[in-house]
């Protein structure tokens, strides 16, 4: 077999796989994959930098639900990939990564460019294959539901002819039988916490939801915020209300649906909070506690005894109450994070957005007006890398979307939208929170050497790769958002400091107070 050939099997395994797009990092070591490209019908982005590209091959996946393959060259251009991998691995996505190398005697030489590049992501892929031209046979065993990486070994000459025709290539899936509850569940007065569920169990969701009645914390990536048939369960005042109704024992249980949850109180449970019983319904098998718990899919939901309905209106009424409260604060501090973020989330409306990790998600989830039945973030590793990246991809499907990330988040992702020249010329706007560090720390520890402070603004970025450019630092600057006639937008909004250090001073007097 020549590389050529071995080059035609692996685009066969993607074929058979379903992958139509091929996000392709070219270098010296892939070139008989690159040059063979040529007699195949994929969608392919090229980029130079293979961690942004990784991350991008994400978005693709989330925007097409279909598996998408990345390619690289051997050495460390393949352990850029590991990043996105270990999000895709946590996420369930199934990314294939696809790395060059030079051939396997060279291993553990020190020859140039050439790291042992099997078992480089074990922990974060389902199974690996490590190819060359001697490989007899093609059989892969895949599940779709975790990376999949693929090492292909190639010797001198690299660029050779077709020597013979394909061998057959055949994919299995592992047959996973369903888990079955360890325990029974012993919750009277459940809170249900919704996190990112698949769009075909909303309405399964939203009918347990209705037949539980019982207050419900719904994340922004849960697709339900906005229901009006749970309007009477769904808590819309903030995450900190949910530790109060633990405090004023309105719940004693939670009853977690989709991905690991956002919510602050959900790390409580690993402490103290530890003895409130959790059950788990999620497509992931991970319970995100390191407590033994019921991990169960959400299609095996079923209702338990409904919640108490006289405690339900107790809990509502808090909650209209603490809506009111914090209504006053974003015209008390107008220019402060959360006020701000409710500003953004009334210019998305109900287009598509993506939301990057820490402060940004957070705040969507409690101060947003949220209209938007499309809502996606990074949640399975909670990393800032890579954010930008990933919404360029995920964007590719929609006609106008937006994108809300920290400052930080976008230093980690400067390379990003170098990518921009091959994506659709649909409407883009990537709003930057830039409070000069990270912020979130600063309510956490305290302590100003957790903050990374800096002066950085992206008007120089924006321009670097020509999209357009719009500085906000008052509320009337939120109107020219929609005046902009380019594709794309780098909104930059700069909140007041002393406005978002008093706005959380007096919430979470008020959330205490309840």
């Amino acid at each position: 077999m020549t590389n050529f050939d071995l080059s035609r099997q692996v685009f066969s395994f993607l074929k058979q796989a379903g992958v139509e797009k091929l996000v392709v990092c070219a270098g010296a070591r892939n070139a008989p994959m690159v040059m063979a490209l040529g007699n195949e019908d994929f969608k392919i982005y090229s980029y130079f930098e293979e961690r942004s590209a990784a991350f991008f091959a994400l978005g693709l996946i989330k925007a097409y639900q279909k598996p998408v393959a990345i390619m690289t060259t051997s050495g460390t251009a393949a352990a850029e990939l590991l990043p996105a991998c270990i999000e895709g691995a946590y996420q369930g996505l199934p990314l294939i990564l696809i790395t060059a190398d030079r051939p396997k005697s060279f291993r553990g030489t020190g020859s140039p460019q050439t790291i042992v590049q099997p078992g480089l992501f074990k922990n974060y892929v389902e199974s690996e294959y490590d190819l060359d031209v001697h490989t007899k046979s093609f059989p892969f065993k895949w599940s779709f539901k975790k990376p999949l990486h693929i090492n292909v070994s190639f010797d001198e000459p690299l660029i050779d002819k077709s020597s013979h025709s394909l061998i057959p290539v055949t994919i299995e899936k592992p047959q996973v039988l369903p888990a079955k509850p360890k325990k029974i569940f012993q919750g009277v007065r459940p809170l249900i916490v919704v996190s990112e569920i698949a769009p075909q169990h909303v309405s399964l969701v939203s009918d347990f939801i209705i037949a539980m009645k019982a207050p419900v914390y719904a994340e922004s990536m849960s697709l339900l915020k906005s229901d009006p048939s749970l309007e009477h369960y769904i808590i819309k005042s903030s995450e900190q209300y949910v530790k109060q109704l633990f405090k004023l024992e309105l719940c004693d249980s939670i009853i977690r649906i989709g991905g690991i949850p956002t919510l602050r109180f959900w790390r409580d449970l690993e402490g103290e909070y530890k003895d409130v019983p959790v059950v788990n319904f999620s497509d992931l098998p991970y319970s995100g506690l390191s407590r033994d718990t019921d991990c169960l899919t959400v299609e095996s939901l079923k209702p338990y005894k409904p919640y108490p309905p006289e405690v339900l209106q107790v809990v509502r009424k808090i909650d209209l109450k603490l809506q009111s409260e914090k209504e006053k604060l974003f015209n008390k501090f107008p220019l402060s994070e959360p006020a701000l973020a409710n500003k953004v989330s009334q210019l998305v409306g109900r287009h598509g957005i993506y939301l990057g990790n820490s402060l940004p998600i957070r705040h969507w989830d409690q101060f947003a007006v949220c209209d938007s039945h499309l809502v996606y973030a990074n949640r399975g590793a909670n990393g800032i890398d890579g954010q930008i990246s990933t919404y360029l991809g995920w964007s590719e499907n929609l006609d106008q979307s937006y994108c809300l990330v920290g400052d930080l988040t976008t230093l980690y992702d400067l390379a990003s939208l170098g990518l921009t020249p091959q994506l659709k010329e649909n409407k883009r706007f990537i709003i930057v929170l830039n409070n000069f560090g990270g912020q979130i720390f600063k309510r956490v520890f305290k302590n100003d050497n957790f903050i990374n402070k800096h002066q950085t603004q992206f008007y120089h970025w924006a321009k670097m790769w020509n999209w357009s450019y719009l500085l906000v630092s008052n509320l009337t600057d939120f109107k020219k958002a929609d005046t902009f006639n380019t594709p794309n937008v780098v909104i930059e909004v700069v909140p007041d400091a002393a406005q978002s250090e008093k706005f959380w001073e007096d919430w979470d007097m008020i959330c205490q107070s309840v």
